[in-house]
């Protein structure tokens, strides 16, 4: 239970609780000592002015596979997470279950169906940021959560229409694109190339934009995922490398990632796996030179 999950459990509790009658029942994963907070008082969830509020799921358990058959899944572990976190959600998962991976990555959906062949898998992002302060508290610091969601490339007959509506009655900015991937590439363009940046040199948005070699990595590295995508056929806009990078200003001077931040901890995993290996594996497979991202990872792996 992250700040993505968190974020989510505290829509769909506020939807449960504004009709009680309305079928819905909220189970959580939670593990360690998050799993007894929740347990005894619910989710403690402080919003971006600081306001708390207490969020009762209806279940909370460290153990999915104790759990009936779901209509909905959220997914939202890290990607070194996922392989074990599909494993443990299989038993639950039937033909008409939805599962709405929302977490980094570009092959998330390919890994996710190389675990679970059943079910409908509806590739998404979601823009927020809100991590775990302690455990069963989660912090919403910014974005409003904005959800963009499309097919599964498999199941295309999927009626969309009750997810919609139910996301609308849990006040989560909802857009079904049919087609989701150019939503998907150019977050990943943004946060892969930020992410490797801030990771390889430990400093924040603010000292990147500032520092003439590293704005001019991020920006060899959005070129690189932008190659890869159109290599792809997913259609991006001819200035979504200078638009993304100019992005970072938006945001304060000392943002960093989560990425750089697990970097910053020996020992402690990280998402390399789904930044550099992922563009270092589909530059070789499409014959796309991917020279910065080979640079950054370099410097990432030295400091493990």
């Amino acid at each position: 239970m992250g700040g993505v999950g968190g974020y989510m459990t505290a829509r769909f509790v506020s939807a449960r609780n504004a009709d009680p009658k309305g079928g819905l029942f909220i189970s959580c994963i939670a593990r360690g000592e998050s799993l007894n907070v929740m347990g005894e008082r619910g989710l403690c969830f402080c919003k971006s002015d600081g306001q708390k509020e207490f969020y009762q799921p209806d279940l909370v358990t460290d153990n999915p596979a104790a759990l009936p058959e779901q209509d909905l899944i959220i997914l939202s572990v890290k990607d070194y997470d996922l392989a074990a976190a599909c494993a443990a959600i299989n038993s639950i998962v039937t033909p008409r279950t939805v599962i709405i991976p929302l977490l980094n990555g570009i092959d998330i959906y390919e890994r996710i169906r190389a675990v679970i062949s059943s079910g409908i898998v509806l590739p998404a992002c979601i823009y927020i940021s809100a991590l775990r302060q302690e455990p069963g508290c989660i912090v919403h610091v910014g974005g409003n959560g904005n959800i963009c969601i499309g097919d599964d490339p498999h199941r295309r007959e999927f009626d969309h229409a009750p997810l919609v509506s139910l996301m609308a009655a849990a006040g989560i900015p909802f857009d079904w694109q049919g087609d989701p991937y150019p939503a998907l590439w150019k977050k990943y363009l943004f946060i892969a190339s930020y992410g490797l940046v801030t990771g390889m040199s430990g400093k924040p948005f603010g000292y990147v934009l500032e520092t003439p070699e590293l704005s001019a990595a991020v920006q060899n590295i959005m070129k690189e995922i932008y190659a890869i995508a159109a290599a792809k056929g997913v259609v991006l806009p001819d200035s979504i490398v200078m638009s993304s990078y100019e992005n970072a200003r938006n945001f304060p001077y000392e943002t960093t990632t989560s990425f750089a931040r697990d970097v910053q901890v020996p020992g402690k995993s990280n998402e390399s796996g789904i930044f550099a290996a992922t563009i270092l594996r589909l530059g070789e497979e499409l014959g796309i030179p991917t020279p910065a991202t080979k640079a950054a990872h370099e410097a990432i792996m030295k400091k493990a």
